[in-house]
C-alpha cells in the first residue's frame, strides 16, 4: 500500500531529525494515515479475492477433454501400429485374386511358405483393444467438451458449488460414459470431504450417428 510505504519514509525522516534535535512539525506524518474509506476498500478487495472463482466447472471439463484427447491420440497411434500387421492380409488377398496361372499360384505359395503372414490371437486382441480405446476416448473428449459449452449447466454447477461450500479446483475430477450418457464430477468441500454431482441423459442432442462418423472419416482422410 502507498500509505504504508509513505509512513515508513516519514517515520525514518522524523527519527533521523529526532536524533539530532530536529523537531518535526505537527501534521508532518498525517498524510500517511489510513482513512476508514481506505480500510473499507482494502477489505472489500480482500473479500473479492476470497470469493472469486479462478477455476470453474467449465475449466474442469475443458481440462478433462484435453486429457481425453491426449489419450485418444495415443490410442490412434496404437491402432495404426496394430493395422501394420493386417496389411499382410490385404497383400495376400490381392495376390490370391491375381493368381490366375499355375506359376502365379506357385509364387503365392512360395511367398506364404517363406513369410509369416498368419494372424495371431495377440494381433487380434491388440487391434480390437486399440479400436475400442479410440471409441472410448473420443466419446469422453466429446462429452466433456459438449458439457463445458453448456453454459446453463456450468453456471448452475458453479452456483451449486458456491452455495454448498464446494471447491471447484484442479483436484476435482470428471468422468463421462456415453453408454448411459452419464457425467460424474467429484469436488472437495473446504473441510476436505469429497462430494459428487451426477448428470444423466443431458447430452443427447450432441450425439452423432454411425453414418456421421463414417462420412467424417471419409471426408477428412480416413
Amino acid at each position: 500500500m502507498d500509505q504504508v510505504s509513505l509512513a515508513r519514509t516519514l517515520a525514518t525522516g522524523a527519527s533521523y531529525y529526532a536524533a539530532r534535535g530536529g523537531i518535526a512539525p505537527d501534521g508532518s506524518v498525517t498524510r500517511a494515515q489510513l482513512s476508514a474509506t481506505m480500510a473499507t476498500a482494502y477489505n472489500t478487495a480482500i473479500s473479492n479475492v476470497q470469493s472469486a472463482t479462478y477455476y470453474n466447472t467449465a475449466n474442469l471439463l475443458e481440462d478433462s477433454a484435453a486429457a481425453s484427447m491426449e489419450n485418444l491420440s495415443v490410442a490412434v497411434d496404437s491402432l495404426v501400429a496394430a493395422t501394420v500387421t493386417f496389411a499382410a492380409v490385404s497383400a495376400v488377398a490381392e495376390m490370391a485374386a491375381d493368381a490366375d496361372t499355375i506359376s502365379e499360384r506357385q509364387d503365392l505359395q512360395d511367398t506364404l511358405n517363406t513369410s509369416d503372414m498368419t494372424i495371431t490371437d495377440a494381433d487380434v486382441s491388440e487391434y480390437n483393444t486399440a479400436l475400442a480405446e479410440v471409441e472410448t476416448y473420443a466419446q469422453e473428449a466429446a462429452g466433456f467438451l459438449a458439457a463445458s459449452r453448456n453454459t446453463n449447466f456450468t453456471s448452475a454447477t458453479d452456483d451449486w458449488a458456491g452455495r454448498n461450500n464446494v471447491r471447484v479446483d484442479q483436484r476435482a475430477t470428471a468422468t463421462y460414459n456415453a453408454a448411459n450418457d452419464r457425467l460424474v464430477m467429484s469436488f472437495m468441500r473446504s473441510e476436505g470431504r469429497k462430494v459428487y454431482l451426477s448428470m444423466n441423459d443431458f447430452l443427447q442432442d450432441d450425439f452423432q450417428t454411425v453414418e456421421d462418423i463414417y462420412e467424417a472419416g471419409i471426408a477428412y482422410g480416413g
